[in-house]
């Protein structure tokens, strides 16, 4: 609405504390009133003097800020006639009459965000308590067991000699140092025989997931999965469009027979065949071969994740399965997010030969290799001996850890949870009594600050009974009765019996 003695200011809230300069802080707010519409195109401001009174500021602290308006268009100085907003301002604003609608999105963008919501609506990571920052999550390592005094001193070591090799763009495949440590990595400890070329570091597995589904899959292309199995594997070939096909998972890993009776054409098959997350079985020799057999023949694609490897408790791991594969159809994802720690984002694949270059050229246009500092850092902690010192401290601290929690729970919630050993990993899961909802029961425990994730969000078809994925590693051995007494008392005030 135009007034004679001008358009009021009476959205102006200045502070005189503030380090933003006065004049700064009104140029800002009055720009902001003509961007929102609040102050109309064509509106005439009040006499300099007027607002001077009204806003208590200087006439020279009111002059800068109209003079930046006046430059920039948003107001006209006209002779004899006072200030004006400019008229190109006129009907700018927002119709108040019309709801505001929703971003338009790619269905690739569309199918994400409705998937990621879908698994993880239910968690929030700003709610944790200080005191219990994980509580009982799986997949979080020891973080106060980190050896941080030799990660800062290889930092510190690489941050005295800036230069192109610390913070330039990097290579594409990643640093070739980080690469050949890998590479005598996996061939110890794995049973993996590869060149530094068929390496490619990647921010996570997650990422690695990603690139391959985009290099190897369509839209309405069948993928085998495990069911229960890998979420952020699942979620992301769904994005893609791509048909999932749940294999149920037996004693000797993922039920390839069912497999080639539901659909033996399958593009590619997603297994954790060391350490399947989350139920923890290994899968057989047996049922390798099969595996293998079937890409062969039917020239699909097998993506191994050697998810949580590094750390059994009993006996030894088979070979990996991209070791026993002669005919190059299996691709091996690896990560450092749970042997060192999660934010590092640094994971890695290592492909058949004729996968190299094109992988490549997708990860050229999605994104550039991550940190070179960190790359170096652990490049370094893995060739100077760190790395392996580190995984056998760990194992004998989570075998620790495991043991204490195991007991708490079975004195907390005996009678109620059903929960064994784990031969590999980070996690047990509690068994519930066949009536519980589990997803209902992580949500709801949740509100009482007990984390943890339901089995029913790894499922496709729910088959299994309802239970609880119970993380460990991140757990000290002094904590061990407070969590399970915490979760105890969470389920208790859930209105459950336990």
């Amino acid at each position: 609405m135009k007034t004679p003695g001008g358009a009021l200011l009476s959205g102006v809230e200045l502070d005189r504390t503030s380090q933003v300069p006065l004049y700064r802080q009104l140029y800002l707010q009055v720009r902001k009133q003509i961007l929102s519409g609040r102050l109309a195109g064509g509106s005439r401001l009040p006499s300099t003097r007027t607002l001077c009174k009204e806003l208590g500021l200087s006439r020279i602290t009111l002059l800068n800020a109209f003079d930046l308006l006046t430059a920039e268009g948003f107001l006209d100085s006209r002779t004899g006639a006072g200030t004006f907003v400019g008229d190109e301002w006129e009907g700018r604003g927002p119709d108040a009459g019309l709801a505001a609608k929703p971003p338009r999105l790619s269905s690739l963008s569309q199918a994400v965000h409705s998937l990621r919501s879908t698994h993880f609506s239910g968690m929030s990571y700003n709610a944790w308590a200080p005191e219990c920052p994980v509580s009982l999550l799986p997949s979080h390592p020891a973080y106060d067991a980190f050896p941080m005094p030799v990660w800062k001193r290889l930092v510190n070591r690489h941050l005295r000699k800036p230069g192109k090799a610390q913070l330039g763009y990097g290579e594409v495949k990643g640093l070739q140092r980080l690469r050949e440590a890998i590479v005598e990595y996996v061939f110890d400890a794995r049973g993996i025989e590869c060149s530094v070329d068929q390496v490619v570091i990647t921010s996570g597995a997650q990422q690695a997931f990603n690139l391959l589904g985009m290099l190897l899959l369509n839209p309405g292309d069948s993928v085998w999965m495990e069911d229960p199995g890998h979420i952020a594997a699942r979620i992301a070939f769904q994005a893609l469009g791509c048909q999932l096909v749940p294999l149920r998972i037996d004693e000797q890993g993922l039920d390839v027979q069912q497999g080639l009776r539901e659909c033996p054409d399958a593009r590619l098959a997603f297994t954790t065949p060391s350490r399947q997350h989350p139920l923890g079985t290994t899968m057989s020799h047996a049922r390798r071969q099969e595996l293998i057999d079937w890409a062969s023949r039917s020239q699909g694609w097998i993506v191994e994740d050697d998810c949580d490897s590094e750390f059994r408790y009993v006996g030894r791991s088979l070979p990996a399965l991209y070791a026993m594969d002669p005919w190059q159809r299996v691709i091996y994802v690896g990560t450092f997010s749970k042997v060192l720690y999660p934010s590092l984002r640094l994971g890695y694949v290592i492909l058949p030969e004729a996968l190299v270059e094109p992988f490549c050229a997708i990860r050229a246009v999605m994104d550039r290799s991550p940190s070179t500092l960190h790359q170096a850092t652990t490049a370094d902690f893995m060739l100077e001996g760190h790395f392996l010192g580190h995984i056998r401290r760990m194992r004998a601290l989570y075998q620790e850890r495991q043991a204490c929690l195991l007991e708490a729970l079975h004195s907390e919630l005996g009678g109620f949870l059903s929960v064994a050993p784990v031969e590999a990993g980070l996690h047990m899961i509690g068994w519930l009594p066949a009536e519980v909802d589990d997803d209902a029961l992580a949500r709801g425990l949740v509100e009482h600050q007990v984390y943890t994730y339901a089995l029913r969000d790894y499922c496709l078809q729910r088959y299994l009974a309802p239970g609880l994925l119970l993380g460990f590693a991140a757990t000290p051995q002094t904590q061990a009765r407070q969590r399970a007494q915490e979760l105890a008392e969470g389920m208790r005030r859930l209105g459950l019996k336990v």
